[in-house]
Protein backbone atom coordinates (compact mmCIF):
# COMPACT_ATOMS: atom_id res chain seq x y z
CA UNK A 1 0.00 0.00 0.00
CA UNK A 2 1.49 3.49 -0.66
CA UNK A 3 1.26 6.53 1.60
CA UNK A 4 1.67 9.91 1.50
CA UNK A 5 3.14 12.48 4.69
CA UNK A 6 0.87 13.95 6.90
CA UNK A 7 1.12 17.31 5.08
CA UNK A 8 -0.36 16.20 1.76
CA UNK A 9 -3.86 16.42 4.03
CA UNK A 10 -3.62 20.05 5.46
CA UNK A 11 -6.38 21.84 3.53
CA UNK A 12 -4.84 24.94 4.36
CA UNK A 13 -2.14 23.89 2.14
CA UNK A 14 -2.31 26.05 -1.24
CA UNK A 15 -0.25 27.24 -4.02
CA UNK A 16 -0.04 31.28 -4.65
CA UNK A 17 0.11 31.62 -8.54
CA UNK A 18 -2.12 28.39 -8.92
CA UNK A 19 -5.42 29.97 -8.89
CA UNK A 20 -4.64 33.14 -11.33
CA UNK A 21 -7.35 33.30 -13.83
CA UNK A 22 -6.58 32.74 -17.83
CA UNK A 23 -7.00 36.24 -17.91
CA UNK A 24 -4.62 37.61 -15.25
CA UNK A 25 -1.88 34.95 -16.81
CA UNK A 26 -2.30 36.42 -20.34
CA UNK A 27 -1.65 40.09 -18.80
CA UNK A 28 1.46 38.77 -17.09
CA UNK A 29 2.54 37.16 -20.33
CA UNK A 30 2.01 40.18 -21.87
CA UNK A 31 3.41 42.82 -19.24
CA UNK A 32 -0.05 44.36 -19.61
CA UNK A 33 -0.39 45.25 -16.03
CA UNK A 34 0.52 48.21 -13.61
CA UNK A 35 3.42 47.61 -11.06
CA UNK A 36 0.48 48.87 -8.55
CA UNK A 37 -1.62 45.81 -9.31
CA UNK A 38 1.15 42.92 -8.98
CA UNK A 39 0.17 40.57 -6.25
CA UNK A 40 1.86 37.57 -4.81
CA UNK A 41 0.13 35.09 -6.50
CA UNK A 42 1.21 37.38 -10.47
CA UNK A 43 5.16 37.36 -9.22
CA UNK A 44 5.07 33.72 -8.10
CA UNK A 45 3.33 32.64 -11.33
CA UNK A 46 5.65 34.84 -13.40
CA UNK A 47 8.98 33.63 -11.87
CA UNK A 48 7.92 29.94 -12.16
CA UNK A 49 6.74 31.29 -16.04
CA UNK A 50 10.04 32.89 -16.64
CA UNK A 51 12.34 29.59 -15.17
CA UNK A 52 10.14 27.33 -18.30
CA UNK A 53 11.05 29.89 -20.83
CA UNK A 54 14.81 30.19 -19.98
CA UNK A 55 14.84 26.60 -19.99
CA UNK A 56 12.90 26.83 -23.68
CA UNK A 57 15.21 29.21 -25.01
CA UNK A 58 18.41 27.43 -24.43
CA UNK A 59 17.19 24.45 -25.75
CA UNK A 60 16.37 26.29 -28.93
CA UNK A 61 19.51 28.58 -28.88
CA UNK A 62 21.85 25.00 -28.15
CA UNK A 63 20.47 23.24 -30.96
CA UNK A 64 20.73 26.42 -33.17
CA UNK A 65 24.22 27.23 -32.53
CA UNK A 66 25.48 23.92 -31.17
CA UNK A 67 23.54 21.16 -32.90
CA UNK A 68 21.59 19.04 -31.89
CA UNK A 69 23.45 16.00 -30.93
CA UNK A 70 25.26 18.39 -28.66
CA UNK A 71 22.75 20.47 -27.42
CA UNK A 72 21.11 16.74 -25.81
CA UNK A 73 24.24 16.41 -24.32
CA UNK A 74 24.22 19.01 -22.60
CA UNK A 75 20.52 19.21 -21.50
CA UNK A 76 21.28 15.90 -19.97
CA UNK A 77 24.43 16.92 -18.40
CA UNK A 78 22.49 19.98 -16.82
CA UNK A 79 20.06 17.39 -15.86
CA UNK A 80 22.49 15.02 -14.21
CA UNK A 81 24.09 18.06 -11.91
CA UNK A 82 20.66 19.40 -11.35
CA UNK A 83 19.19 16.71 -9.89
CA UNK A 84 21.92 14.71 -8.51
CA UNK A 85 23.19 17.84 -6.47
CA UNK A 86 20.05 19.06 -5.36
CA UNK A 87 18.81 15.65 -3.96
CA UNK A 88 22.42 14.80 -2.64
CA UNK A 89 22.20 18.11 -0.33
CA UNK A 90 18.78 16.95 0.94
CA UNK A 91 20.24 13.62 2.32
CA UNK A 92 23.39 15.49 3.67
CA UNK A 93 20.29 18.07 5.09
CA UNK A 94 18.77 14.42 6.71
CA UNK A 95 22.27 12.68 7.35
CA UNK A 96 21.52 9.60 5.18
CA UNK A 97 24.28 10.53 2.59
CA UNK A 98 24.34 8.16 -0.03
CA UNK A 99 21.58 6.68 1.94
CA UNK A 100 18.01 6.93 0.60
CA UNK A 101 14.49 5.66 0.79
CA UNK A 102 11.25 6.02 -0.91
CA UNK A 103 10.16 8.16 1.90
CA UNK A 104 13.45 10.61 1.80
CA UNK A 105 12.75 10.84 -1.87
CA UNK A 106 9.02 11.55 -1.30
CA UNK A 107 10.34 14.08 0.79
CA UNK A 108 12.58 15.56 -1.86
CA UNK A 109 10.36 15.55 -4.72
CA UNK A 110 7.68 17.37 -2.65
CA UNK A 111 9.64 19.54 -1.52
CA UNK A 112 11.46 20.81 -5.02
CA UNK A 113 8.21 20.68 -6.25
CA UNK A 114 6.97 23.23 -3.58
CA UNK A 115 9.51 26.15 -4.58
CA UNK A 116 9.10 25.85 -8.11
CA UNK A 117 6.07 27.98 -9.11
CA UNK A 118 1.99 26.79 -9.89
CA UNK A 119 3.10 24.70 -12.56
CA UNK A 120 5.80 22.05 -11.03
CA UNK A 121 3.68 21.72 -8.10
CA UNK A 122 1.17 19.66 -9.84
CA UNK A 123 2.86 17.50 -8.56
CA UNK A 124 2.26 16.87 -5.63
CA UNK A 125 1.55 14.83 -3.56
CA UNK A 126 4.36 12.54 -3.76
CA UNK A 127 3.26 8.50 -2.89
CA UNK A 128 5.58 6.09 -1.61
CA UNK A 129 5.89 2.44 -0.59
CA UNK A 130 8.54 0.11 0.73
CA UNK A 131 10.64 0.37 -2.31
CA UNK A 132 9.18 2.65 -4.44
CA UNK A 133 8.57 6.69 -4.41
CA UNK A 134 5.55 8.01 -7.32
CA UNK A 135 5.23 10.74 -8.61
CA UNK A 136 2.32 12.05 -11.02
CA UNK A 137 1.75 15.26 -12.69
CA UNK A 138 -0.14 16.92 -15.90
CA UNK A 139 2.09 19.79 -15.96
CA UNK A 140 5.68 20.57 -15.64
CA UNK A 141 8.07 23.88 -15.79
CA UNK A 142 10.77 21.68 -18.12
CA UNK A 143 7.98 20.79 -20.99
CA UNK A 144 6.27 23.42 -22.95
CA UNK A 145 2.93 22.67 -24.47
CA UNK A 146 4.08 25.78 -26.94
CA UNK A 147 6.80 24.57 -28.21
CA UNK A 148 6.98 20.72 -28.36
CA UNK A 149 9.70 20.44 -30.85
CA UNK A 150 11.93 20.51 -27.53
CA UNK A 151 10.70 17.34 -26.21
CA UNK A 152 13.64 15.47 -27.27
CA UNK A 153 15.42 18.07 -25.02
CA UNK A 154 13.47 17.49 -21.90
CA UNK A 155 13.63 14.38 -22.25
CA UNK A 156 17.23 14.54 -22.04
CA UNK A 157 17.42 16.57 -19.08
CA UNK A 158 15.17 14.50 -17.06
CA UNK A 159 17.26 10.94 -18.09
CA UNK A 160 19.98 13.36 -16.72
CA UNK A 161 18.22 13.78 -13.78
CA UNK A 162 17.54 10.71 -12.92
CA UNK A 163 21.22 9.72 -13.66
CA UNK A 164 22.28 12.24 -11.04
CA UNK A 165 19.61 10.62 -8.27
CA UNK A 166 21.00 7.22 -8.79
CA UNK A 167 24.76 8.76 -8.69
CA UNK A 168 24.23 10.44 -5.41
CA UNK A 169 22.05 7.81 -3.52
CA UNK A 170 23.75 3.96 -3.52
CA UNK A 171 20.30 2.68 -2.13
CA UNK A 172 18.32 3.83 -5.72
CA UNK A 173 18.23 0.80 -8.29
CA UNK A 174 16.61 3.00 -11.39
CA UNK A 175 14.05 5.80 -12.37
CA UNK A 176 10.87 4.38 -14.23
CA UNK A 177 9.47 6.60 -16.76
CA UNK A 178 5.79 4.79 -17.04
CA UNK A 179 4.71 7.81 -19.27
CA UNK A 180 5.37 11.61 -19.61
CA UNK A 181 4.34 14.53 -21.34
CA UNK A 182 7.65 14.89 -23.58
CA UNK A 183 6.36 11.34 -25.06
CA UNK A 184 3.22 13.04 -25.97
CA UNK A 185 1.28 11.37 -22.97
CA UNK A 186 -1.09 13.83 -20.76
CA UNK A 187 0.89 13.54 -18.02
CA UNK A 188 3.43 12.12 -16.50
CA UNK A 189 4.27 9.18 -13.93
CA UNK A 190 7.75 8.69 -12.92
CA UNK A 191 8.45 5.66 -10.14
CA UNK A 192 11.89 5.76 -7.95
CA UNK A 193 12.95 2.41 -7.44
CA UNK A 194 15.02 1.36 -4.52
CA UNK A 195 16.67 -1.50 -3.00
CA UNK A 196 14.46 -3.90 -0.41
CA UNK A 197 14.88 -2.47 3.00
CA UNK A 198 16.39 -5.92 4.00
CA UNK A 199 19.40 -4.78 1.49
CA UNK A 200 19.69 -1.46 1.96
CA UNK A 201 22.99 0.41 3.35
CA UNK A 202 22.07 2.17 6.89
CA UNK A 203 23.01 5.95 7.14
CA UNK A 204 26.46 6.07 8.66
CA UNK A 205 27.28 6.71 12.15
CA UNK A 206 28.56 9.81 13.15
CA UNK A 207 30.89 10.44 16.48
Amino acid sequence: MVTQEDYSKDQRLFYPGAGLSASERDRMDRYDIPIGEVTIDHLIYSMSRQIENNFQSFYTVAGELAGEETALAIAREIGRRYGGEGYATLLKAHGRERRGEPRIMALYQDLVHSIRGPKHASALFAAYDETRCIVRRKQCIYFSEANPDNARYTEAFEAGCFDGYVAADDNLLRVEVKHCLFQGADGCEQHWVFKPPAERLLPEAHD
